[in-house]
């Protein structure tokens, strides 16, 4: 920055407040944000700019950011400097592990963490160093049904087709218009500028297929809405599956390099029939027949994915299975000679092969959960647990937790018994920029910086993205005068440095590690030098050479029917002629499903002012007939009630919605007075639970409800 500080100056930024990914131009003037916008030379985004994050002025200097680190007096949170609070949670960490042992010790990174770079890496390698099998992260809070069925079905090692290519797209769940991120099998990409892409997508002939309860914003750009009842995903994916096989619209040819139990699997789905499952799933039989003709019939190319929907619905595990399945048996995915259309860019290139990584099923090996006895995935213990993990009466509980970048009291199912859960611990350490449900239980919270006054990079999201993009930035602004915030790094660093861990990764010196230096460590090995591109203004789209798929090394296959899938799916198919039609869903009982808000992610932004202007309190949204019915005016406050649980809600209409449907967004509150209450005080993590990841139902539930 060549400009004297109180100059007004407009730099390149991007926006890391949520998977948007968005390129910025931020305007500075004396040391401070004063106005962002997108970027319409960001090849990424090319102009676009979430409201999230359009709101960093009050992110960076609102009222309800914290600009001082607090510890807990006599009951308190008390403000103390940094170093102060950094030096005492060091401390008792270290004096914990010394009396318990470091597996006592348990660490959570949370969505908002692996916005930053250097999170994921340090975390992990903190973890590790320490020797402590208690990780977790969000992914298994609602989406580890994706995990589980490709760790039984098995994955394609040169990952998924190109959207920006492809025939069809079925969008099951997912509403990528408001979350800007589009499911691709068992992953997900960013869908920047979503309503710019599918635009373009189908102007090009692209079809798409949407499944969602709600008529979202994605829906209205489908060719054909499925609005199925919530929770009955592996039925309908099961007779999409019967009418796809039965017609034989599958690739036969890929069926015979690549798969097992292709026959086993058809047999299982016979009784799937669109006639048999139209009432059970409220969706028309022909609608049924029409998404598996327009899906593989029809179109060569394209995949289908999921979003939380059917991953936080009933037998979400055997759903996303099936989903998958789908993807498989018409052969989806890119084949050898294709060019793989990420190359990568800030991390190291990847060598695609057309070939099956077998199934590995890792959850049945490694460090068990106490209670229940649950093995980890991807090196992660589930998340459902974690109440479990701290609660129990074992000398190897977990007594310490160290979260970064989460909301657990708001986030984990039952959210009763998961507060209880963290007042419980000895020690619960939250690296947080506001005062929220979680940071409010702890005994130190760190205040750290905010993403413009940090150097960062793109590195780590590169497997989102569809084309080989990168951006690197260095700090912009530096924090508000008078604050003191410490970076996540250097926050991790220390609390590392107290039990005698180095997280410095290799880098030579006294004191904390530089920020730049350690993101061009953990970028070291990529296609182009990261120093090179933080003095470059803006993201690029690297144009080096592209790389071929290359051919099979190996005789493995997919396996489309283990023994337990096929279980849980005959167990489905048997409980088929008594599952409950569309008639008996409507008033006076309700089903409760999530949404999202363009307002918020997941709970960042609950508190912010310009949130509560749009969104003064957190709707429940109803189909005008149902809010007919219950005699109730748009605006009236209710009390969405199960059991002994309730949450209150503003009522509004939405006429997209099912009857016999509420829609509210999750992890944060309706009303003021509650401020921290959430959907998930409505959830039983104990009832209705899925084998392997005790994944309770979150979402397509039976309330009640009452003015």
């Amino acid at each position: 920055m060549s400009q004297n500080s109180s100059e007004s100056r407009q730099v390149k930024s991007y926006c890391r407040i949520c998977q948007g990914v968005c390129g910025m131009v931020v305007t500075v003037e004396n040391d401070r944000i004063v106005k962002v916008r997108g970027d319409k030379a960001d090849p990424m985004s090319r102009g676009f700019a979430c409201y999230k994050g359009l709101q960093a002025v009050e992110q960076h200097y609102g009222k309800g950011r914290l600009l001082q680190s607090l510890h807990r007096v006599d009951g308190e949170l008390q403000p103390a400097p940094s170093a102060r609070v950094l030096r005492e949670a060091g401390k008792k960490l270290r004096a914990l592990i010394d009396r318990h042992g470091p597996e006592s010790v348990g660490f959570f990174m949370g969505t908002q963490s692996y916005y930053y770079a250097l999170n994921g890496p340090l975390i992990n390698g903190f973890a590790a160093a320490l020797g402590t099998p208690r990780q977790f992260i969000t992914m298994t809070i609602d989406q580890s049904a994706k995990w589980i069925a490709e760790s039984r079905i098995g994955g394609w090692h040169a990952g998924a087709q190109r959207f920006d290519t492809a025939d069809v797209w079925m969008i099951v769940g997912s509403n990528p218009l408001v979350s800007m991120a589009t499911g691709a099998g068992p992953g997900l990409f960013v869908t920047a500028n979503p309503v710019k892409l599918l635009r373009e997508a189908r102007a090009r002939g692209m079809r798409f297929i949407v499944i969602d309860p709600r008529r979202t914003e994605t829906a209205k750009f489908a060719d054909l809405h499925l609005k199925l009842i919530p929770g009955r995903d592996a039925e309908l994916a099961a007779s999409l599956l019967h009418v796809i096989l039965g017609r034989r619209w599958h690739d036969q040819d890929f069926c015979d390099a690549h798969v097992n139990g292709l026959d086993r699997l058809a047999e299982h789905v016979e009784p799937f029939a669109p006639q048999q499952v139209a009432d059970a799933v409220g969706v028309a039989a022909a609608d049924i027949e029409r998404a598996a003709a327009l899906f593989a019939r029809d179109s060569r190319t394209g995949m289908v994915g999921t979003g939380t929907g059917p991953n936080m619905a009933r037998h979400s595990n055997l759903a996303e299975h099936l989903y998958q399945s789908i993807n498989i048996v018409c052969g989806r995915f890119p084949r050898q000679g294709d060019e793989l259309a990420n190359t990568g860019v800030l991390m190291p290139s990847l060598e695609p092969r057309a070939e099956v990584v077998p199934p590995n099923r890792d959850w049945e090996a490694g460090t068990r959960t106490l209670l229940h006895g649950l093995g980890p995935i991807r090196g992660t213990m589930m998340s459902a647990e974690i109440a479990n993990e701290i609660l129990i009466d074992d000398p190897k509980r977990m007594r310490a937790l160290i979260c970064v970048g989460g909301n657990l009291a708001v986030a984990l199912p039952d959210q009763a018994r998961a507060v209880a859960a963290l007042n419980a611990l000895d020690l619960l350490i939250v690296i947080d920029p506001r005062l929220g449900a979680t940071a409010r239980l702890t005994d130190f919270v760190i205040a750290p910086t905010l993403q413009y006054e940090r150097a960062d990079h793109t590195g780590v999201l590169e497997g989102f993205f569809q084309i080989p993009y990168a951006h690197a930035t260095r700090a912009l602004v530096p924090p508000p005068k008078g604050a003191d915030v410490v970076s996540e790094s250097h926050a991790l660093w220390s609390l590392a440095g107290a039990v005698g861990v180095d997280l410095s990764l290799g880098l030579e010196g006294e004191g904390p590690p530089d920020e730049e230096a350690l993101l061009g460590r953990i970028a070291s090995g990529g296609r182009i030098d990261p120093g090179h591109l933080i003095d470059t203004e803006g993201g690029i789209v690297h144009d080096g050479p592209a790389i071929p798929i290359g051919a099979r090394s190996n005789d493995e296959r997919f396996e489309l029917l283990a023994d337990d899938v096929a279980q849980d799916l005959a167990q489905l198919a048997l409980k088929l002629p008594r599952q409950p039609t569309t008639k008996g869903v409507g008033p006076p009982k309700f089903l409760l499903t999530v949404r999202r808000h363009r307002e918020l992610m997941n709970s960042l932004g609950a508190d912010f002012e310009a949130t509560w202007k749009r969104l003064p309190g957190n709707p429940a949204y109803l189909h005008p007939d149902d809010i007919a019915e219950l005699g109730v005016a748009p605006g009236a406050m209710i009390r969405i009630v199960r059991g002994n649980r309730s949450i209150a809600a503003p009522v509004a209409a939405d006429a997209d919605l099912r009857r016999g449907i509420v829609s509210i967004s999750h992890g944060w509150s309706g009303t003021p007075e509650e401020p921290w209450s959430a959907t998930n005080a409505l959830v039983d993590a104990d009832a209705d639970v899925q084998a392997i990841n005790r994944m309770p139902v979150m979402t397509g539930f039976e309330v009640e409800l009452r003015a």
